[in-house]
């Protein structure tokens, strides 16, 4: 290999290593200016579902120590359908004059195209004041027709510890239909419902949920 062809491989070569390099930096600025941003806007929905799903609330306050056991616990061993099922946020309902009335859990789980983030409000006595869907991104006309009213309606005032998820035949309140042909998708929302009233009941103080018989 001639002398001039080395010359021009080390030369291209210094070029790109270059280019990688200042690139990286520039990605790692872009990424400091909108990682702020991006937080807030993400923190912001969040609160927004909160309150949708516990407007009685006045005041949220993250419990901590529940936060940090929900990370520490294997849903699956408080049932096998929650397998797969995490709770990164729990956050305690307070009234006007600061008393307890409950909790909001954050649940997340695999849908069918998509991971799903359920925030479900939960009073003391054991009754869903409603969910709302923080993330999902599954298919249009199928699963992402779960984002609609009347989906998430059906959990909304319900005494109960557990949701059974039915198809076409729902008879009780706490029964859920499969709703638009969306099985997996209807499946995995249950079940983060269920992971997560499931972990309030087995973890938080003062709750006293009533099952459907």
């Amino acid at each position: 290999m001639s002398n001039k062809k080395k010359a021009s491989i080390l030369k291209d070569a210094l070029s790109l290593t270059i280019i990688t390099i200042v690139c990286s930096f520039a990605l790692a600025f872009v990424y400091e200016i909108t990682k702020d941003p991006i937080k807030a806007q993400e923190d912001a929905k969040k609160n927004e579902g909160y309150q949708v799903v516990y407007s009685d609330a006045v005041e949220m306050v993250t419990d901590e120590e529940l936060v940090a056991l929900a990370a520490e616990t294997d849903l699956s061993t408080l049932d096998s359908d929650y397998a797969g099922v995490t709770i990164d946020d729990i956050i305690q309902a307070l009234d006007s004059s600061g008393n307890k009335i409950g909790y909001i859990v954050k649940s997340n789980v695999r849908g069918y195209s998509s991971t799903i983030s359920v925030a479900t409000g939960y009073s003391l006595d054991g009754v869903v004041q409603g969910i709302e869907l923080l993330a999902i991104n599954d298919t249009p006309g199928f699963g992402m027709e779960l984002t609609n009213p009347e989906f998430k309606d059906r959990f909304s005032g319900v005494q109960t510890d557990h949701f059974e998820l039915t198809k076409g035949s729902a008879s009780k309140d706490n029964d859920i239909d499969v709703y638009s042909g969306s099985t997996v998708t209807t499946t995995a929302v249950v079940n983060a419902v269920n992971a997560g009233i499931s972990f309030l009941n087995q973890n938080a103080d003062g709750i006293g949920g009533t099952a459907n018989e």
